[in-house]
């Protein structure tokens, strides 16, 4: 069961990362913005990162119940530790690029609200299904 659920955290991230991808990509060529950011890396860095907190939230789920209650609590933590983990890797684009445009800060920002949904959803599945064992 737990190999099922991993093989559909998988998937679901691929396809969230290239459906998203994609139209954004496209969107940005059919309106002619140019980010001084590569619009790639960072719909790539989300989707990894997110894959993994829902993978090691799933294995503590399903692992060990020492974390059961706490799971909430570090789901709000790791998300923490997520964007500190953003902010260094763009650390040139956030703090150090040049001003970025109203659209460059909306296109910086949609990948991340996009996989933290992602990552919700799935969390609260795994509460929810933890809450009622």
């Amino acid at each position: 069961m737990l190999i099922k659920k991993l093989i559909l955290y998988t998937l679901g991230v691929i396809s969230l990362f290239l459906i998203s991808y994609n139209v954004h990509h496209y969107l940005t060529l059919k309106f002619e913005i140019y980010h001084p950011y590569s619009l790639w890396s960072v719909y790539l860095y989300q989707a990894i990162a997110s894959y993994i907190l829902v993978v090691v939230f799933e294995l503590l789920a399903s692992l060990t119940k020492e974390f059961k209650d706490q799971l909430g609590f570090l789901y709000l933590g790791s998300m923490a530790v997520k964007v500190l983990f953003f902010c260094v890797l763009f650390r040139d684009v956030i703090f150090f690029g040049p001003d970025l445009s109203k659209i460059d800060s909306v296109s910086l920002l949609l990948p991340i609200f996009i996989f933290i949904f992602y990552e919700v959803i799935v969390i609260v599945k795994i509460l929810n299904r933890e809450t009622q064992n």
